[in-house]
């Protein structure tokens, strides 16, 4: 009998015992897959990368995924290229707050897709916060003078750390419930549903890659944003989004105007060769080597389409002269001007030491900071502070052309036309030169004309019994405007202006 029971204990203890095991590989291996399934966002992953916005097309997306938000795409890329945020990350917080990417949208969530996050109303305005309290928190406690580096070190802890700042209730709900596995709430939640909506679209990207080239002289690779032998005024340093210390990213320049003034004639260049990304119609990117890229804010008539190539010096926008389009999906301006940004991989880059056509950032002690003993522009030895004058020599042996302006059009017997578009064009002092070229069997020239505050002087002329003239002045600054007219007969005709 007792045989009989030892037996039975025995077989009983064997059993218990790979009923055990049993349950502790069935719970290692779900406890595996939802640790595969619930891997943090990174911080590649939130940043806007440089290969995310040649490859990743925000509207198509929507089309395919969201065809009720198609009509904000616009918002969504700009605020990613605004904030430096990756658009999937600003798309993956919607849907985990409201489930505005796969549910039939309401008035209320379309006014507010980021829910209780955000106290604005309006879709535009939300994404506007949400991005930008992302970004504050993923640069924050960063400072030139903790680390000496213009280039922000961020972590993955940063990634972390900024979105359950944003999503604070859920981030304290879920750090209790995943205490013990030490995982952070909000971050695991974003980081799901990122997944389960980009995982798909992620393998069947492009495979376009941005240029990786090594830049040998960083001191001789940028240039000032706008064209060579044009001077413009300059606003001191400060944080892209105009507040704060670090990174101090950006400058402001202008070339004058006034708000409903035609700026036609003025023209944002690129600082450096690269492609061009269309974050919306006011708000460019350019991707150059070595992965840096510049920003142009607050602009109007872009040239080039997302992708295309460009050279340094390339005329690629106007800056705005309206306050509807400078701020096309939000924000502050007080007049026309040009907002520059430097990033470097994706993250704004602090400007300190930083060479835009030989002159040296110095950067101020915050955001505009205009006391000329802590930011300046120095070149040659010479300071330049803020809300002065700078002249762009361009970057030495560069080997961009100077090309010009160019302006064509057809001229009757004895017509003229005003260049540059009708209008006229403000300098601050060099060489203005004109190139015409008119028709052979007729007998066009060119004079420029200065205002002298009451009308228009004569300062240049040439007229010769053919239709190529050419123009070269040594002018004072001062508002300036060619004239093209026929002496004799008719035909088409290409005016450059070289300043």
């Amino acid at each position: 009998m007792r045989s009989i029971v030892r037996g039975i204990s025995r077989r009983l203890l064997t059993a218990s015992c790979l009923f055990a095991a049993s349950l502790c590989c069935t719970s290692l291996q779900a406890y595996q897959e939802e640790s595969t399934e619930d891997e943090l966002i990174t911080k590649e992953e939130f940043v806007y990368s440089y290969d995310e916005m040649l490859n990743f097309d925000v509207e198509a997306y929507l089309q395919t995924n969201a065809p009720h938000l198609a009509g904000y795409a616009e918002i969504i890329s700009h605020y990613a290229g605004y904030s430096s945020i990756s658009p999937k990350v600003l798309i993956a917080i919607m849907e985990q707050q409201t489930g505005i990417i796969s549910n039939p949208v309401s008035a209320t969530t379309i006014t507010r897709p980021f829910g209780d996050l955000s106290s604005k109303i309006g879709f535009k305005e939300q994404v506007q916060d949400i991005s930008s309290r992302l970004a504050k928190e993923f640069y924050r406690g960063h400072s030139y003078s903790d680390t000496g580096s213009n280039e922000v070190m961020t972590t993955d802890e940063d990634v972390y750390r900024a979105i359950e700042a944003v999503i604070p209730e859920q981030a304290e709900e879920a750090f209790e419930i995943n205490r013990e596995r030490g995982t952070k709430g909000s971050s695991k939640k974003v980081s799901r549903t990122h997944r389960t909506l980009f995982e798909e679209s992620k393998k069947e990207e492009s495979t376009t890659q941005t240029q990786s080239l090594v830049i040998a002289d960083i001191n001789n690779y940028f240039q000032l944003p706008f064209r060579v032998g044009e001077s413009w005024r300059n606003g001191g340093s400060h944080t892209n989004h105009g507040s704060g210390t670090y990174p101090q990213s950006s400058l402001d320049f202008n070339a004058g105007g006034y708000w409903g003034d035609n700026l036609s004639h003025i023209w944002v260049s690129a600082s450096a060769p690269g492609v061009i990304k269309n974050h919306s119609s006011c708000f460019s990117e350019i991707i150059h080597d070595d992965g840096w890229s510049t920003t142009y804010y607050h602009i109007e008539n872009i040239q080039y389409p997302t992708g295309s190539n460009l050279q340094r010096n390339t005329r690629i926008a106007n800056y705005a002269n309206d306050t509807t389009q400078a701020l096309c999906n939000g924000g502050q301006s007080s007049g026309p001007h040009l907002h520059f940004s430097l990033k470097k991989d994706g993250q704004f880059y602090h400007l300190n030491g930083i060479k835009l056509s030989g002159y040296e950032v110095r950067t101020g002690r915050s955001s505009y900071d205009s006391n000329c003993g802590y930011f300046w522009l120095s070149r040659n030895g010479y300071k330049y502070c803020a809300w002065t004058n700078i002249y762009n020599y361009g970057i030495a042996d560069s080997g961009t052309p100077e090309q010009g302006d160019i302006y064509s059009g057809y001229l009757s017997h004895h017509a003229y036309h005003i260049q540059p578009d009708g209008s006229w064009f403000y300098y601050y002092g060099g060489t203005i030169s004109g190139e015409l070229i008119g028709p052979g069997n007729a007998d066009f020239d060119v004079r420029l004309e200065r205002w002298n505050g009451y009308g228009w002087q004569r300062v240049a002329v040439s007229e010769s019994p053919s239709s190529n003239e050419s123009i070269n002045y040594s002018a004072n600054s001062g508002y300036y405007r060619m004239v093209v007219y026929s002496y004799s007969g008719s035909g088409r005709y290409q005016l450059t202006i070289i300043k």
